[in-house]
């Protein structure tokens, strides 16, 4: 049996990036990409546990589906946990992505309604435990941080995992789930924009045997947002239950119940006033076009997942995920029109669209799969097969109505249409069958992972009688050897398919979205220290881009052929009392069978976290400081002119924390965005900037049980 060395971050800092020159120093001279947290229960910042012959069946549900640490993974992977959400202060899945290299987490701006981000240039697939969470475009509600232990990030393309997904990459969210021992904690968090929230995480064992055990989550946000007249509410409630009848043995039930109320926090501002001069001055960055009381974007979901874990023997085990999600969404919002006027850099008024929805999705999806290891000669094996389904109903009724004119500097509401008519739109119907196999070889110091998957997906729209069929065939290949001194170099290649619901705007259904990636790296840990110093290289070949159509913006177009290729480096670990985390990466993208531009990818990201603890000048005593850069992205205009510029500026935010422990009590005060920064995330040439996050300062206190 080969020993697989498992590594979790405990309750530190985590997640670093670099836009200090010295740690870019240290991570290019040392060889650096990857990353990875886990959460645990101990005060030590870094363990390592060995693993000798005894599957760690709870290590399935991770984003590689098998027992393998990152370290020994021959693929981009950075895991951020609980500990690092705090330590930042992070309030979104969007804020936690925000110190991810290669990742752009906010690319458009503050927007309430979901997180959205860019991995390696594209959007990535949300998964929730493994098991695919969105379908359809605003048909869900936003995940709420507080129910998950970690962020899985798998960079590039996975399809020989997870059957359809993105060429990017698969962002995976971990839930909270029972534990034996008795614990839990309650928050108090007051901030900037009425933030307030009162939130509870309870865990233990019903029974003095530990058989049964049990968790209850609990959040209860009440807040405003930087733009007018919009609220971000949220309340969740996550109760589960675990029954472990032998050390061998794990089946738990869990229900999530979410329900949101929240509105337009974006705006779909003119160029004028935003990123250009605008002779009116500047767009206020809480500017609302829309309608108070009218507008809003509610959420209500609820969710059952069961997770089934038997280990047959020490080697050998059967893992079953399964989640029902039944969500529904109520939608009103009005934005300028997409016109002309929007080219006038000198702009004041704009003719609003009103629209309105009633949209739900309906979901059912399971993963059931084999995990063992055996040894075949001088080959050390560990194995996954299994296979997984989705089914997933999506329907969204809308309609539209002019909304009236409004003067974008001195706005007066009131108009409120009568005459949205919401026609009842068809229901889509998508169905997926995979069949997965995958082997971690281990051959001395060598590794070699394999992967090969076979999918089939149906779409139905109701009324068609076209019914989209799609099959797939997708691999992955990685190499590595793992040298003595700590210093892993490997190479990789993946593949994934994405089908795509819909239509151009001459009616031809959408191909799916297919890609492949190489990527060469080395993993390094210098022996006998915490330090984790990864880098990668990555060329990724992308067909059937959705990109917005130039001539109708209502629709999309396919691209025929984008190339993205780029570096990634980062560096993790502890020097002395610092727990620091650090990060760069570049994205360069290119059409290359189109003429259609693509739009708002930063060409560079730099990000840096660091905690240090002052335990020796006040005990308890600990402060985190960060800094995010985003570098240029290109707007898709070409203005000879030069009034509209091609690219969108950088900028660079500055966040830190403050945090005290005393006996039980754990109290903190974080502050994103200090110097109050005005920016723009991305401007696109279709007409509209999207605003950044302005400074957001949140006191807490939390009591730990």
């Amino acid at each position: 049996m080969s020993t697989a060395r498992i590594k979790s971050m405990q309750k530190a800092s985590p997640v670093i990036s670099g836009i200090s020159r010295s740690l870019l120093a240290l991570a290019i001279a040392a060889g650096g990409s990857s990353v990875a947290f886990a959460a645990d229960n101990t005060d030590e910042r870094i363990e390592e546990v060995n693993v000798t012959g005894h599957l760690n069946l709870s290590r399935q549900t991770s984003v590689g589906k098998l027992d393998v640490s990152v370290h020994e993974t021959p693929f981009s992977v950075t895991v951020l946990d609980n500990d690092f959400f705090n330590d930042i202060g992070s309030k979104t899945v969007q804020d936690v992505l925000q110190y991810t290299p290669g990742v752009n987490g906010g690319t458009y701006g503050v927007d309430v309604r979901g997180d959205w981000s860019l991995v390696r240039g594209v959007d990535p697939a949300i998964f929730i435990d493994g098991l695919q969470s969105i379908f359809g475009s605003y048909t869900s509600a936003r995940a709420n941080l507080y129910a998950y232990d970690r962020i899985e990030v798998l960079k590039g393309p996975s399809s020989a995992l997870y059957g359809q997904g993105s060429t990017g990459g698969i962002v995976n969210l971990v839930s909270k789930r029972p534990q034996r021992e008795f614990g839990g904690e309650v928050v108090v968090q007051a901030g900037s924009y009425d933030h307030q929230v009162f939130a509870t995480d309870v865990t233990g064992s019903m029974d003095s045997d530990g058989v049964w055990l049990y968790r209850v989550v609990g959040y209860k946000r009440s807040a405003d947002t930087q733009v007018d007249y919009v609220n971000n509410d949220s309340t969740l409630l996550m109760p589960s239950i675990s029954w472990r009848p032998s050390e061998n043995t794990e089946i738990t039930f869990q229900t999530t119940y979410q329900d949101d109320e929240s509105g337009t926090s974006t705006a779909f501002l003119p160029w004028g006033g935003t990123r250009i001069d605008n002779a009116n001055g500047d767009i206020p960055t809480d500017t609302f076009l829309s309608e108070p009381g009218w507008d809003k974007y509610n959420t209500e979901q609820t969710a059952y997942s069961i997770w089934a874990d038997h280990r047959f023997s020490d080697s050998w085990g059967v893992n079953a995920s399964i989640r029902y999600a039944k969500g529904e969404v109520d939608y009103n919002t009005m934005y300028g029109s997409f016109d002309y006027s929007r080219l006038n850099p000198n702009i004041t008024e704009m003719q609003r669209v009103a629209f309105s929805s009633e949209a739900s999705t309906d979901m059912l999806i399971f993963d059931l799969r084999m995990s063992g290891e055996l040894t075949t000669g001088i080959v050390d094996h560990q194995v996954s097969f299994g296979l997984d389904s989705q089914d997933a109903t999506t329907d969204n009724d809308y309609g539209y109505a002019y909304g009236g004119v409004i003067n974008i500097f001195e706005p007066e509401y009131g108009y409120i249409p009568e005459d949205i008519v919401i026609a009842n739109g068809p229901e889509t119907d998508t169905e997926q069958l995979g069949f997965y196999f995958q082997d971690h070889m281990t051959i001395g110091n060598l590794i070699v992972t394999t992967g090969v998957r076979r999918d089939s997906t149906e779409s139905q729209t109701e009324g068609s009688p076209v019914t989209v069929d799609d099959d797939a065939t997708t691999m992955r290949l990685g190499v590595m050897y793992a040298f003595d001194m700590g210093i892993s170099p490997y190479i990789s290649y993946s593949e994934s398919f994405e089908p795509v619901s819909g239509s151009d705007r001459h009616g031809d259904s959408f191909k799916p979205i297919e890609g492949e990636q190489v990527e060469v790296g080395v993993k390094y840990q210098p022996e006998g220290t915490n330090l984790l110093v990864t880098a990668a290289a990555y060329d990724i070949v992308q067909k059937n881009r959705l990109t917005t159509d130039p001539v109708d913006i209502t629709f999309d177009t396919q691209t025929g052929e984008v190339s993205i290729d780029g570096v990634e480096l980062e560096v993790t670990g502890k020097l002395g009392n610092l727990s620091l985390v650090a990060g760069y990466s570049t994205t360069n993208t290119e059409i290359t069978e189109s003429n259609v531009a693509i739009e708002a990818v930063p060409e560079e990201l730099v990000t840096i976290w660091g905690d240090y603890d002052l335990s020796a000048l006040l005990p308890g005593l600990s402060i985190g400081m960060g800094a995010r850069h985003v570098g240029e992205s290109y707007t898709g205009v070409e203005d000879p002119t030069g009034t509209f510029p091609s690219y969108n500026p950088s900028y660079t935010l500055y966040d830190a924390s403050i945090g005290y422990t005393l006996d039980s009590w754990y109290f903190q005060l974080t502050g994103k965005n200090l110097s109050d920064e005005v920016h723009t995330t991305a401007c696109l040439s279709r007409g509209d900037c999207f605003y950044g996050e302005r400074r957001y300062v949140t006191a807490e206190a939390r009591y730990i049980f």
